[in-house]
């Protein structure tokens, strides 16, 4: 979640290519172009198209699972699926600017939380408990500004920062594909 450009897109898509090496696991997508993707990658339109034991990366999760929305059919099928989610060995990563704007179940749900750096205001607009996480973690922001790949990591098992660099297969129709 965070400031526009800040990498969130190319943390997400790197982390669902370094899911896919490691495990050769089915790897999906929505919210991007298909012409922009590899073909490992199964570029969906709904979230009913997606597969068993496998990986899905949601990109800008509050336009598709919007809070305001709630009683939507997707955020219906979608609260349904993150609770059954370990039962069918799917795995979920969202992206999206403002913790505010997803379904709460997203959170509750949540394994881990990856934080990129925070616009003037945003903060303010977060769920109370990003807003305490982003409290812990914002002094160490400073301290990385130079680092366009920056980012924190909030974990049961791990509480820190990393840095990442760009999938293997980036393009500029990547980093803003939602259209």
């Amino acid at each position: 979640m965070k400031i526009r450009g800040t990498g969130k897109t190319a943390f997400g898509i790197k982390f669902l290519e370094n899911l896919h090496a490691k495990s050769k696991k089915k790897c999906y997508a929505m919210g991007f172009d298909s012409k922009s993707l590899p073909a490992w990658i199964n570029n969906v339109g709904s979230v009913e198209d997606l597969g068993n034991d496998s990986f899905v990366l949601i990109d800008e999760g509050g336009i598709l699972f919007n809070s305001r929305n709630f009683m939507s059919n997707a955020n219906k099928f979608l609260s349904e699926l993150i609770l059954i989610a370990r039962h069918k060995n799917l795995s979920i990563l969202f992206i999206s600017q403002n913790s505010s704007n997803l379904e709460i179940n997203i959170l509750r749900q949540a394994d881990f939380l990856v934080l990129k750096p925070s616009s003037l205001l945003q903060k303010n607009f977060e769920r109370k408990i990003v807003q305490k996480i982003y409290g812990e973690a914002e002094l160490h922001f400073e301290k990385f500004k130079e680092n366009r790949g920056a980012t924190y990591i909030y974990a049961g098992n791990f509480l820190g920062y990393v840095s990442n660099p760009l999938p293997s297969f980036w393009s500029s129709g990547l980093s803003k594909g939602f259209r």
